[in-house]
């Protein structure tokens, strides 16, 4: 009897345990449900068609760097420069000066005059827009003073009538005429295109007269001048280059 009671109780404990289970179970399913898993070959073709759409990075910009444009340069034409030594001075030619302001004549051109430096040259001169000469210079009368020639009379006619010479700073001469009415050569300048000047002081030249300009130094006189540099400045070849007072050129020489 005591085990037949026993047989039944477990029987009855084993039926209740697995309706506890059955019901969690059926619980569970109800409240997850089960994921559907598509097959292997869908999910690589869902990859190949759909995942670059949504996953695939969006490539970057090409970062646009704006070229580095050279900056323009400008130069104000000074009392003595010509466009060979601005040229020389920049480290251009003279074509390409000439070119980037439109000039046809290499020898015209005036004090205040602006001139554009074409991007081939070189950065501006530290030592500012008049470089020094390579000889020392005769220093300009400040200020300078004003003429006192009658405008009423002829205009002035002066040319370099000869150099003589050259090369021996003892010898060298510079001849300057006057075929015209009388000029005060105050302000006035001569120059070659390395860069050497030398600026006349108050001097009158009469018509018909002539003027020696020596490179040497000496006392000034009615008919010499002296330039006062330590050697020597005319070659064959080089253009002596007269300009008056404002700037503007009057006349050219080359030394024979």
């Amino acid at each position: 009897m005591n085990a037949r009671r026993l047989v039944l109780y477990l029987l009855l404990n084993a039926v209740v345990s697995a309706a506890v289970a059955f019901g969690v179970l059926w619980l569970w399913n109800q409240t997850h449900p089960l994921l559907y898993l598509p097959p292997a070959a869908s999910v690589a073709q869902a990859t190949e068609t759909e995942l670059p759409l949504a996953l695939s990075p969006t490539p970057p910009a090409p970062s646009a760097t704006p070229a580095v444009q050279p900056t323009q340069m400008t130069y104000i034409v000074q009392a003595g420069d010509t466009l060979g030594s601005i040229a020389e001075r920049y480290g251009i030619t003279l074509d390409q000066l000439m070119a980037a302001n439109g000039l046809t004549n290499p020898n015209v051109v005036s004090a205040g005059q602006t001139l554009v430096i074409p991007a081939a040259g070189a950065a501006p001169p530290t030592a500012g827009p008049s470089t020094p000469s390579l000889l020392p210079t005769n220093p300009p009368e400040t200020p300078l003073p004003t003429s006192t020639i009658d405008p009423n009379q002829p205009a002035p006619d002066v040319s370099i009538r000869d150099v003589t010479g050259a090369g021996s700073l003892a010898d060298e001469v510079v001849v300057l005429a006057n075929d015209g009415g009388t000029v005060d050569l105050v302000g006035w300048t001569l120059r070659d295109e390395a860069g050497h000047l030398y600026t006349f002081p108050t001097f009158q030249l009469l018509n018909g007269g002539t003027v020696s300009l020596h490179t040497t130094s000496g006392t000034n006189t009615a008919i010499d001048l002296y330039w006062g540099l330590a050697g020597a400045v005319w070659s064959s070849g080089k253009n002596v280059l007269l300009s008056d007072q404002g700037g503007n050129l009057r006349a050219r020489y080359t030394v024979p």
